[in-house]
């Protein structure tokens, strides 16, 4: 093959090559970002024992004018306070199971919508970046509605990493601790591993600014945004880490490096062959997960 034809040939291939990159990133743009989700099935005892609660439903504006929807479940006579934050692809209801289980406990609970999700308005999910403001609101909720109340942060997965961004704000002394559950490192490396394994991509670079790109575009964010694990070095509120050891959407690898940057006090939970979110199918979740809450918790 002569020199021209050579060139052309690369031209070819590498237009060829970007193409397909570049509609692997909208697929995965309009996958990872678009606001959806699932009605999830709730088990009648679940549903009865929700049904049979002192809930309220409380309505706040986000700081960018979305209606945002929670769930006050006031029980007990003390204002010890869990807030439960979902993660993508659900809503509130998808924490009613891990609710009854909270207020067995002794708990009172503020279930949110997070934005995009339930009742709350938004078409985009932004995994942290604007959630995370918004549970400021749920705070400033609990702090306003109830005096002396002492709240713990808990996040399932996309959940998990929006209390954990939410303490690198300058919370009030009411958040005594966090309880993260499957939450990742960092967006990037998230999606970065749903791009080896989902696309069996062995170079993500090309994609991942793509879709950097696009989010700049839509959110005026970028990845060093939603780094986990930068958040966490200068923490101080207690976090307890949780993860199953075969979650293969959220490395359980990631578990250990934010447990690793995060510089306040710690533990480490680890549920040996449990998938993604399937962490609370252990026997003892909510003992150990309640042990932790009352060390902060008077």
């Amino acid at each position: 093959m002569d020199r021209k034809k050579l060139i052309a040939a690369i031209g070819v291939t590498t237009g060829i090559s970007y193409l397909s990159y570049k509609m692997i990133s909208e697929e995965m743009f309009k996958r990872v970002f678009s606001s959806r989700h699932h009605d999830p099935y709730l088990k009648p005892e679940i549903k009865n024992q929700i049904d049979s609660f002192d809930m309220k439903k409380v309505q706040r504006d986000s700081f960018d004018g979305l209606k945002l929807y929670a769930e006050d479940i006031h029980n007990h006579a003390h204002n010890r306070y869990i807030i439960m934050v979902h993660g993508i692809w659900s809503r509130r209801e998808n924490m009613y199971e891990r609710a009854v289980e909270f207020d067995r406990l002794g708990y009172n609970v503020l279930i949110v919508d997070q934005r995009g999700a339930g009742e709350s308005d938004g078409k985009y999910y932004t995994y942290g970046f604007k959630e995370s403001l918004d549970l400021l609101i749920w705070i400033d909720y609990l702090t306003s509605a109830y005096s002396d109340v002492q709240i713990c942060l808990y996040g399932v997965s996309m959940g998990a990493a929006t209390v954990m961004m939410a303490a690198a704000n300058q919370l009030p002394e009411a958040v005594k601790c966090i309880v993260e559950d499957c939450g990742y490192s960092s967006m990037k490396e998230e999606l970065d591993h749903v791009l080896r394994k989902d696309y069996k991509l062995s170079y993500t670079g090309i994609v991942l600014k793509l879709i950097e790109n696009r989010m700049q575009e839509e959110f005026g964010m970028k990845y060093e945004d939603v780094n986990i694990k930068k958040f966490l070095e200068n923490n101080d509120i207690p976090i307890l880490f949780v993860h199953g050891t075969a979650d293969d959407f959220v490395p359980y690898s990631m578990a250990k490096i934010l447990y690793n940057h995060n510089k306040g006090s710690k533990k480490f939970y680890p549920v040996e062959n449990a998938g993604h979110t399937e962490a609370n199918t252990d026997p003892n979740y909510y003992r150990n997960i309640d042990g932790f809450i009352k060390s902060y918790l008077a």
